[in-house]
């Protein structure tokens, strides 16, 4: 594991290096699932690398973005990362990707997010974090339910795709949320 900020059982987290650019440029072009960015923005290396720079440089940081790595093997295969972080009331949006459609629905991404919750929770003492669905995007919403997020509203008519508009979902969790349902989660493993 190379600078693990936080551990799974199976992932880590790490803070992104310009290296990743190259990753994600990859991963993105090879993506099939349309719900990603929705075919409408190109990601390249360079792109991608400016913009891993440009999260190191405002302090403290409006966003952290944060690698997730298979523990056994040290592959990138996603990121999670805290958005407009309010460091004044304590809040922000979180969000996360697993790259490799491999990985996907396995359980790698809650693992990662349960690790990005613990350190927003735990680390920075965040107070409430809330995160938007595409409508489409079943997956993430019933994602977003294991780790203890409620909806909390929808936005209507927010985006479209192939001439139809489809609403964005909005749900939040607060700390307490989060820990009664990191709890059942364990426990569900453990059976």
């Amino acid at each position: 594991m190379r600078n693990p900020l936080m551990t799974g059982e199976r992932v880590y987290l790490r803070p992104l290096e310009a290296g990743d650019a190259e990753v994600f440029a990859q991963h993105a072009a090879a993506e099939t699932e349309t719900m990603m960015h929705r075919g409408r923005e190109p990601e390249s290396p360079l792109g991608l690398e400016r913009w891993i720079a440009k999260l190191h440089e405002q302090q403290p940081p409006a966003n952290i973005e944060l690698a997730v790595c298979l523990r056994d093997g040290d592959q990138l295969i996603g990121s999670v990362g805290l958005e407009d972080i309010d460091w004044v009331n304590r809040t922000a949006e979180t969000g996360s990707w697993l790259t490799l459609p491999e990985y996907r629905g396995r359980g790698y991404g809650t693992e990662a997010k349960h690790l990005l919750l613990e350190y927003a929770f735990e680390v920075l003492h965040l107070h409430a974090l809330m995160s938007t669905v595409w409508e489409p995007n079943t997956r993430s919403a019933a994602a977003l339910a294991k780790q203890g997020y409620r909806p909390a509203g929808r936005l209507r008519w927010h985006d479209v795709k192939d001439g139809v508009y489809r609403d964005l979902l909005v749900f939040d969790v607060t700390r307490a949320e989060w820990l009664a349902a990191r709890a059942a989660w364990q426990a569900s493993r453990r059976q």
